[in-house]
């Protein structure tokens, strides 16, 4: 299938019951002079492009072993290398389609804004795509590349203090898909965007501003969503300075010598830019590994600029400006927020409740528009339970790829909830055609849905 682009043409493969296109460019690399600047649209090609292969994920630390390694990051099938030249996306169309114009749904992968990629396990889209949905995963610029905030940054006329360049890599790619994803057969004006832990905060903070608004239709926040969820913080410049600060004199860039005039402050961006990225990477280890020490958190993280996101985010859900779009919203059972109570339950997890929270105020505004689950699989194989992530197994239908040993209720399950998640992404709805079983979360009624396999 050759498909042609606003930028030039484009082959794919056909895999699985699927048309997959890996590896699009969706904004140019972010390397050089636009390191630490805004994704640009990217350059036009002559003949065919051939996407037939992954390519890089962005810049981030090594892979640490332990839980999630085993879980997730063990098969050497998805293990790509890294480069800041890491913009790209990956399209996912169901071959035996019964028509075009299909809804179109963009993940956002996690990784607490430090790793991850868009063609990591287990987001083999086969299944999810097969249910009569386009589905499409990114890229986006990680820790410091991605996050880095400081005054030496700023853009007269822009914002402040530069950062939250992964978020403007979200809203490039998805703006690449709602201008380009008719000639893949997609309706651009049906348009989900769903996100898992880091990518469902980051998806929350482009629901609060404007830059985002009209982009999408619905929107899927799995363990990262919610009001007053205590993982997103909305940071503020200052405290995002004194990150960047550590982070430039680990580059001897030192104090505030580049304020004196604007040579000096070219001087210290040229410095930026011309640091490899294996170095800035070294700097970052060290930088991540004070702020862990101190309790301070993850250092790169988005920020309240000024430009993009103009005050704390649970101000503006508080004040209704965010957009008034359908949204899915949930939690698992042992999710972060869960960790270490002796007894786990809806009642005791705070982002569970702050799921709640936000469907209540959003179906006051705009009845039936919001809805909210709770994934309580305790997964077998170990002790884990329904941890942080175990969802995105049966979100994706990519349960032949874990090393758990599976049972026929959990592919059940992963069935079931496949259909949900696709019903939603086609018309706002979690439940098939006639059904109500999936009620939305009011304030009369704060129903949520528990999502288990059935033994």
């Amino acid at each position: 299938m050759i498909v042609t682009t606003k930028y030039g043409k484009i082959e794919g493969i056909t895999e699985n019951g699927c048309e997959i296109f890996k590896g699009i460019p969706y904004a140019k690399p972010p390397v050089g002079k636009l390191r630490f600047h805004k994704p640009e649209k990217p350059e036009s090609w002559e003949g065919i492009y051939r996407a037939d292969k992954f390519r890089f994920r962005s810049m981030q630390g090594p892979d640490r072993g332990g839980f999630y390694h085993k879980e997730f990051y063990s098969n050497p099938e998805f293990d790509l290398p890294m480069s800041e030249d890491s913009l790209y996306l990956n399209i996912w169309i169901p071959v035996n389609r019964a028509e075009e114009n299909l809804p179109v749904a963009i993940y956002v992968h996690g990784g607490a804004f430090m790793g991850g990629a868009g063609s990591n396990l287990p987001f083999v889209c086969n299944e999810l795509a097969k249910s009569g949905v386009i589905v499409v995963t990114i890229n986006y610029r990680l820790g410091a590349f991605g996050f880095l905030c400081h005054p030496l940054l700023g853009v007269t006329g822009e914002n402040e203090a530069g950062g939250n360049y992964g978020l403007w890599d979200q809203l490039e790619a998805v703006t690449w898909v709602k201008e380009n994803i008719v000639n893949f057969g997609g309706d651009k004006e049906n348009i989900t965007v769903f996100g898992q832990s880091a990518g469902a905060m980051s998806l929350q903070a482009l629901a609060v501003t404007e830059k985002a608004e009209g982009l999408y239709q619905r929107m899927i926040l799995q363990s990262g969503g919610g009001y007053r969820n205590p993982l997103a913080e909305y940071r503020r410049i200052e405290q995002a300075s004194e990150m960047a600060e550590e982070l430039l004199e680990a580059l001897g860039i030192h104090g505030k010598e580049w304020m004196e005039s604007e040579e000096k402050r070219q001087a210290a961006l040229d410095a930026l830019y011309k640091t490899s990225a294996k170095d800035l990477m070294q700097a970052v280890g060290k930088v991540t590994a004070s702020s862990f020490e101190q309790k301070k958190g993850i250092p790169f993280v988005p920020v309240i600029d000024g430009e993009l996101l103009k005050k704390d985010g649970n101000l503006l859900i508080e004040e209704g400006k965010y957009h008034h779009v359908s949204y899915m919203l949930g939690a698992n059972a042992n999710d972060l927020t869960a960790e270490g109570q002796p007894d786990v339950s809806p009642e005791t997890n705070l982002m569970h409740q702050g799921d709640v929270a936000f469907a209540r105020m959003a179906n006051m505004r705009d009845s039936n528009s919001a809805y909210v689950y709770y994934f309580d699989r305790k997964m077998p194989g170990d002790e884990s339970g329904a941890f942080h992530s175990a969802e995105l197994w049966y979100v994706f239908g990519s349960l032949d790829y874990c090393w758990r040993p599976l049972e026929a209720a959990d592919y059940q399950l992963s069935k079931k909830m496949i259909s949900y998640w696709s019903n939603f992404m086609k018309t706002g709805n979690p439940n098939e055609q006639g059904k109500d079983e999936w009620k939305p979360c009011t304030k009369e009624e704060p129903y949520f849905q528990v999502l288990d396999a059935d033994k």
